[in-house]
């Protein structure tokens, strides 16, 4: 089921793996709890800009994780989404992404 997030601000591209969809819904949803609803605006933002890099596969969702690691502005909120992510890109490369 998609992301009710994801759906307002869904920007087509044809590259994304599904499984790599998944993970981005997954990790926007673990920052907003980070962030709060006020958050959405620069999930948006930071996706767009993903998208824009053209590097859209597995290997990029790092550099996905670090932009919105960084709009955090607490260092324990940091560390903390920084350690879900993480354990998150493990299970993807594991191949139990859900």
């Amino acid at each position: 089921m998609p992301s009710p997030i994801r759906e307002t601000y869904a920007i087509p591209h044809k590259a994304i793996l599904p499984v790599v969809a998944r993970a981005i819904q997954q990790l926007d949803e673990i920052f907003l709890s980070y962030s709060g609803p006020s958050g959405v605006g620069l999930v948006r933002e930071i996706y767009k800009q993903w998208i824009q890099a053209g590097k859209t596969g597995p290997s990029a969702l790092r550099r996905y994780v670090y932009a919105l690691r960084a709009q955090l502005a607490s260092s324990d909120d940091q560390r903390q989404f920084n350690e879900e992510a993480e354990y998150l890109l493990l299970q993807l490369r594991s191949g139990f992404v859900n």
